[in-house]
């Protein structure tokens, strides 16, 4: 018998693959948009919501899910309407998730195991509830994404045009932050709240690296995204490691060799500029 005849090794994968796939296409979005850090804003923000979700005795994802989904509405509405910089909304609705759960919990006396797989993850101890939920999620972004994508390719470059072309930009910002959300809620089940903004951000990075159009940015983000998932969890299997700690370092991994390829091709180009 080998690794893959576990069931709740497939159900991890297929679980993460699908949540890696659907951020990493949000997170391109995030990224031209200057929003990249809004992964780690609301992840810790989730924080709070899993805090107030024990002390209700509340089921937490579906808990987080709702308060996550609020917390980035609530941030978005701050951004647009009041005019406040993003990095600055961001910091504070990260200061008050982290703020908001520490008090609860230790009041609560519940900083025990059921915590520590928030903060760092449990990929392979997914429920059929849990993936079912990823599935759905998944379903619901690519849907988002396929039906809004010349939509959301004009606001992510220049929201004046956008508004003269006759798009609602503030719907679509607002469902853009909302989808993001709910997959970070799940990112969390994957990686922990402290990691979940790498599925946000490091592919997007390592793929605008190497690609030159917006849709093949898209299509090498998720690459990268499910090859770290899948290499991270053997990784962790065989190693007998943390499952979220190999999967973001080997999506660093992927990203630093981008980096050295684009500093080749670089190089490459101003040497035969020289000739």
């Amino acid at each position: 018998m080998t690794l893959l005849d576990y069931t709740f090794i497939w159900k991890g994968l297929l679980s993460g693959l699908l949540i890696s796939a659907s951020t990493a296409l949000i997170g391109v979005f995030l990224l031209m948009k200057r929003l990249s850090l809004i992964g780690a804003g609301l992840s810790h923000a989730a924080f709070g919501g899993i805090a107030l979700a024990i002390l209700f005795n509340a089921d937490p994802t579906l808990f987080t899910v709702f308060y996550t989904l609020l917390s980035g509405i609530i941030l978005q509405y701050l951004i647009e309407s009041k005019g406040l910089p993003a990095d600055t909304v961001i910091s504070l609705f990260f200061s008050v998730g982290v703020a908001l759960a520490v008090v609860i919990l230790g009041i609560t006396q519940n900083l025990g195991t059921n915590v520590y797989s928030y903060l760092f993850g449990s990929i392979l101890t997914v429920s059929d509830t849990e993936l079912f939920s990823a599935v759905a999620t998944s379903i619901f972004t690519f849907l988002f994404i396929f039906i809004n994508y010349r939509k959301l390719l004009l606001i992510s470059f220049n929201e004046e045009i956008a508004t003269l072309r006759g798009v609602k930009v503030r719907v679509l910002n607002y469902m853009l932050v909302s989808v993001a959300s709910i997959n970070i809620v799940f990112a969390i089940k994957a990686v922990g709240l402290i990691l979940a903004s790498s599925f946000i951000a490091i592919p997007p990075m390592s793929a605008l690296l190497i690609c030159t159009s917006f849709f093949s940015t898209m299509m090498v983000s998720v690459s990268v995204s499910f090859i770290a998932t899948v290499f991270g969890i053997l990784l962790s299997l065989r190693l007998d490691i943390p499952p979220s700690g190999s999967v973001v370092l080997s999506m660093v991994f992927i990203f630093l060799i981008f980096t050295i390829w684009k500093v080749f091709l670089n190089l490459k180009k101003r040497s035969l500029r020289a000739f």
